[in-house]
């Protein structure tokens, strides 16, 4: 994951995690949590902006 990635982040709704929402960002920044562990902050489209675990995101589009 690098800076300018498109990245998809679900959310769940409820406990019986049937429910889920998608939300789409690009990635502004990296910075390392831990010996292994990344956080990336996300520019989401609705224009919030938030720290989330490398881990937790998937990449849908790759910066060039």
């Amino acid at each position: 994951m690098k800076i300018g990635d498109l990245v998809r982040w679900e959310s769940v709704m409820n406990d019986d995690m049937d429910v889920y929402e998608q939300h789409y960002g690009i990635v502004m920044q990296i910075s390392r949590t831990g010996h292994k562990t990344h956080s990336a902050k996300i520019l989401f489209n609705d224009g919030e902006v938030c720290w989330f675990d490398t881990q937790r995101l998937e990449i849908v589009s790759e910066a060039r």
